[in-house]
């Protein structure tokens, strides 16, 4: 399935969009003699140029397809008989059949809020304010200060490291 190459790589299969490619005429002159060179090599992507030759013959014999009729007279009738919804909210088409933007009058235009720091400074107001923002830092740090007695003993009271042995070595099973 696989040949190695001067570099002992092995040789892999086209790719199908290299093989259509090589097909439709449509790989450089050194990419179409490798891929031509392959294709006299490996059977498997010869089979799959040989199928996507047929495939492009019968494409291009096929005759156009056509629809129907009524269907393309329903198609045509959509702008004149269909009840299209409204425009959008804050757009407008022109005579000219342009969109353009309208500007509300009960709201206030973009950037005609509060001038910038004339506002309260952000956690004046609201959760980080009150009471329970209190209790809250007290229970970080109490969980903070609970963490790190529970980390440092005394040394007096540090249990005793185990030896290490004399004569330690790995054994190893092998089953047959």
């Amino acid at each position: 399935m696989t040949d190695l190459r001067g570099w002992g790589l092995p040789e892999q299969h086209l790719a199908l969009d290299a093989v259509v490619a090589f097909v439709d005429g449509e790989l450089s002159p050194t990419a179409h003699e490798r891929a031509s060179a392959h294709i006299q090599r490996c059977g498997f992507c010869a089979f799959e140029a040989y199928t996507q030759q047929q495939a492009r013959a019968a494409v291009r014999t096929a005759s156009t397809p056509t629809a129907p009729a009524s269907l393309l007279d329903r198609l045509g009738a959509i702008p004149q008989e269909v009840e299209l919804p409204s425009a959008p909210d804050g757009l407008a088409i022109t005579e000219d059949g342009q969109f353009v933007a309208v500007q509300r009058t009960d709201k206030p235009a973009f950037g005609a809020g509060p001038v910038l720091g004339s506002s309260r400074p952000l956690g004046s107001t609201g959760w980080f304010n009150g009471r329970r923002a209190r209790q809250g830092a007290g229970v970080v740090v109490s969980g903070m200060l609970l963490g790190a007695l529970a980390f440092t003993t005394p040394e007096s009271e540090a249990p005793p490291a185990p030896a290490a042995p004399q004569k330690a070595g790995a054994v190893f099973a092998t089953t047959p």
